[in-house]
């Protein structure tokens, strides 16, 4: 019987090693901030770059696991006695992690099937543990990739970054957008963009942060995300209180859904700024 891997990357947020007996492997992204470089949740955590963030005014950069790591866990994977392997990444969007899987997959030489979650976090993390089920369940790596791309294709994540520094200088947004947004208190919403591969995208522009919660919540209802079929998460940076609010939105207009409340990974976090929220839906998969 063919033995099947699981391989993601740190914007999961599972931890690293801690399911490696069920055949769940987690590469770290790099995180390079005053000039160094960690590997995320190996050397440093998302709340120590959430905390430095907001006490010093520093650029947070973020970039896909070294070769060298890929390598190393590849064939960690290999001589762990797997015939293959299912890489979940980041979405290609945000990252260059997908194809860096592939390059090491040849190095190793070990057969990977590579699938663009077209997301991270919370959604991340649902699909690496549906993976890992399926393969319990006996389902060959064509099955299990059906059954993944149509989850993925029910999926989405909305987010809302009230600080438009760290947009901006990660370029995601221009310096004149960003001053005009700040002269006219304009709260930003965006969504990740499945025809770009998950890049972010300007949703709507909105006054006040509880507009922009509201639109979090009523984009999700106006997609048809519902309690039964749906699951959701809610991530933050260090602003629990304002997700709790989102929370309550969202048991308001869809419902007792399933749904996990969260810190944002630090690789996705750095970009939006401290006060910036996420959500996320997914349909669940009902073997």
């Amino acid at each position: 019987m063919t033995r099947i891997a699981i391989l993601a990357d740190s914007g999961c947020q599972i931890e690293l090693k801690q399911y490696e007996n069920q055949g769940i492997y987690i590469v770290p992204l790099c995180i390079t901030m005053k000039n160094h470089t960690y590997l995320d949740q190996q050397d440093i955590t998302s709340l120590k770059v959430f905390e430095t963030m907001e006490k010093e005014d520093i650029m947070v950069m973020t970039s896909q696991p070294a070769t060298g790591e890929l390598v190393n866990i590849l064939q960690r994977i290999k001589d762990a006695g797997y015939d293959e392997v299912i890489g979940l990444p980041i979405a290609t969007g945000l990252s260059s992690t997908l194809n860096g899987m592939k390059v090491a997959s040849e190095m190793v030489d070990i057969p990977i099937t590579l699938i663009d979650t077209k997301g991270t976090a919370g959604n991340q993390k649902y699909l690496v543990f549906t993976a890992a089920k399926l393969v319990q369940e006996g389902k060959s790596i064509k099955e299990i990739q059906v059954i993944l791309e149509d989850m993925i294709q029910h999926s989405g994540t909305i987010i809302m970054a009230p600080n438009l520094e760290h947009l901006k200088k990660g370029g995601r947004i221009t310096p004149a957008v960003a001053l005009l947004a700040s002269m006219l208190k304009i709260v930003p919403v965006m969504e990740l963009n499945y025809d770009l591969g998950g890049k972010i995208d300007v949703l709507g522009k909105v006054r006040t942060l509880s507009k922009a919660k509201a639109t979090l919540v009523n984009r999700m209802v106006e997609l048809g995300v519902n309690a039964k079929e749906y699951k959701i998460t809610i991530e933050h940076v260090l602003c629990e209180s304002s997700a709790l609010d989102v929370k309550q939105m969202v048991l308001d207009k869809i419902g007792e859904v399933e749904l996990e409340l969260r810190e944002l990974p630090a690789v996705v976090g750095a970009h939006m700024g401290v006060g910036g929220i996420g959500v996320q839906y997914i349909k669940k998969y009902i073997g």
